[in-house]
């Protein structure tokens, strides 16, 4: 029988919500950044350090995010960090030089460290596991859609009022996103307008709600050669997407010659695409072949393993003849990669030991910052030194290659049934409205961290 009551769909939209302001802060400087650089007098180099400034804050920051996460819940977290993104904003549109950029910058590093961790943690919490990869997908396909409307929308501001007022427009946005989540999460336990019903679906389908943190497990997760084998697979699709994301419009202004509103246009198409393509196959394909009976891990396996395969596409961009060429490419690469994310997201919340979603998520992301930190780094350096982004874009594809290995033998089923069966890691649909499987009660797929 259909649970009564959709409350779960909406808090998972506003997930996505703040998702969507936090790639909007970010993308700002992305749009910004010839302005900036002419502002400042700044060669690709340059421009690269100040560009990944965002990730050295946020990639330090997540393993103690994932642990506060974990300990005090997303709820309290989120309420504080929202308004420190909102400071950021504020901070980049007065700051009266490279110093002040900068250190807003590592602000907002410091303040978005919980949010995809969160978001992680608060979708384990929200759903079962029947409708885990359609949840995902919603969050983190928010990335690619926020994306695909910054770009063009900052564009815009900027064009019309300086780069400034796009940081005061990024301001705003996170103001908004702070009182409406203020009034609008609590946790499934607490949430006011929660049926019994609806509440009992999702417990029964394997919810993790009121998963806090436990003595000792953190410590057992990062012990694990399976943990962090993830969290490096993870970081070499977040190294090619996420530098594709800093340097898509610089790459269509010095590839092409294009103008600052063109090159917003030309970055929107690719993440359209992403963001279709990951709801459409990454979430809902993915939750329907795992409901008709297929393996769920020989799915999870060959979704990422072929949506980072055809992520490499983004080598061919960097010698596309014209703009609308490389869109193309970007558009196939950025959906293969767009497949694989929310397949990767929700392995922690599947994964991990009790109380240490947060944690394994953390060490996750942790990992894809670094090498995003050093990959923006490295595609301005090798930008400069050769006068195209064909060198970097190729490196790229090597690092997918890795990411590709890795996630194939972590995910064989065999091995991930070894370590303990739970809810939905066998063959059929996985645990329904009727099937009672409270979390704990079992061999949990949280016993992977071994």
């Amino acid at each position: 029988m259909a649970p009564r009551g959709r409350t779960r769909w909406a808090i998972g939209g506003l997930i996505a919500g703040g998702i969507v302001v936090n790639f909007v802060d970010r993308t700002a400087l992305s749009v910004a950044s010839s302005s900036i650089a002419a502002d400042f007098g700044l060669d690709l180099t340059q421009l690269g350090i100040v560009l990944s400034a965002f990730t050295w804050s946020y990639c330090l920051v997540q393993l103690p995010a994932g642990l506060l996460v974990d300990v005090l819940g997303i709820s309290r977290l989120t309420r504080v960090a929202s308004l420190l993104w909102a400071l950021a904003g504020l901070l980049t549109a007065v700051a009266s030089g490279l110093g002040m950029v900068i250190a807003a910058r590592l602000l907002l590093g410091v303040a978005e460290g919980p949010s995809m961790v969160g978001a992680s943690k608060a979708t384990a919490a929200w759903f079962p596991l029947g409708e885990r990869g359609m949840a995902t997908a919603l969050f983190d396909g928010a990335t690619k859609l926020a994306n695909m409307v910054a770009f063009p929308v900052l564009a815009f501001v900027m064009s019309e009022w300086g780069w400034r007022a796009g940081f005061l427009f990024t301001s705003a946005l996170s103001l908004l996103f702070t009182a409406v989540w203020w009034y609008g999460y609590r946790d499934p336990s607490e949430h006011p307008l929660l049926r019994p019903a609806e509440r009992t679906f999702i417990l029964e389908g394997g919810a993790r709600d009121g998963d806090r943190a436990r003595a000792g497990q953190l410590r057992r997760a990062l012990r694990s050669r399976r943990v962090w084998t993830l969290s490096l697979g993870f970081a070499c699709y977040g190294y090619t997407i996420n530098i594709v994301l800093t340097w898509m419009p610089e790459f269509f202004q010095r590839q092409f010659h294009v103008e600052l509103m063109a090159s917003g246009l030309y970055s929107m198409v690719p993440w359209a695409v992403a963001t279709v393509a990951e709801l459409l196959l990454g979430g809902w394909l993915v939750d329907h072949l795992v409901r008709r009976g297929r393996d769920p891990w020989a799915v999870r396996r060959a979704v990422l393993a072929g949506g980072l395969a055809c992520g490499a596409t983004i080598g061919a961009a960097g010698t596309a003849g014209s703009p609308a060429a490389a869109v193309c490419w970007m558009s196939v690469s950025l959906a293969g990669l767009a497949v694989a994310a929310p397949v990767a997201w929700s392995l922690p919340g599947l994964l991990a030991p009790a109380g240490a979603v947060g944690a394994v998520s953390g060490l996750m992301n942790f990992a894809n910052t670094a090498a995003t930190a050093g990959g923006v780094l490295l595609t301005g350096w090798l930008a400069q030194a050769t006068g195209s982004f064909h060198a970097p874009f190729l490196f790229a594809d090597a690092v997918l290659a890795v990411g590709v290995v890795l996630y194939w033998l972590v995910l064989r089923p065999a091995a991930v049934r070894d370590s303990g069966p739970g809810p939905g890691s066998g063959p059929g649909p996985g645990p329904g409205p009727g099937t009672k499987r409270p979390y704990g009660r079992s061999r949990e797929l949280g016993e992977i961290a071994r």
